[in-house]
């Protein structure tokens, strides 16, 4: 079997773009209880999965991994360093409310559109 030079670099360019596009997967410890989508969710270690080819961030509990939700991202701000992961609550009422999720340039929208509470304390979690 020949393999010619085209070949090569038609496949590497197939496997980088491939690669560029994976799924990165990062560990993050939320210090408290927490709700999102109109569930309570644990404090301990979650694991947020970013799939920019669907445009899709997970949210898992690792302890629990059928405690998760998703949610569709689209770019973010671009002023600044770009955060790894940086998970957004807000103190309302008696409950920590996840807001906003950020994967380097991507985001979530608003998550909790329906809370017309007054917002306390402002807690990120990330790296």
């Amino acid at each position: 079997m020949r393999l010619n030079l085209r070949t090569l670099v038609l496949s590497s360019a197939a496997l980088c773009s491939t690669a560029a596009f994976a799924a990165s997967e990062v560990r993050v410890n939320v210090p408290f209880n927490f709700v999102a989508k109109n569930h309570t969710y644990q404090a301990g270690a979650y694991k947020v999965l970013i799939e920019p080819e669907h445009s899709v961030v997970t949210l898992r509990q690792v302890e629990n991994p059928a405690q998760s939700a998703m949610w569709l991202v689209g770019p973010g701000a671009s002023e600044g360093p770009q955060p790894k992961v940086r998970l957004t609550f807000y103190g309302i009422g008696q409950n920590m409310v996840l807001r906003k999720i950020q994967c380097g340039g991507l985001t979530t929208p608003n998550l909790d559109k329906q809370s017309k509470d007054k917002v306390g304390e402002t807690r990120i979690v990330g790296e």
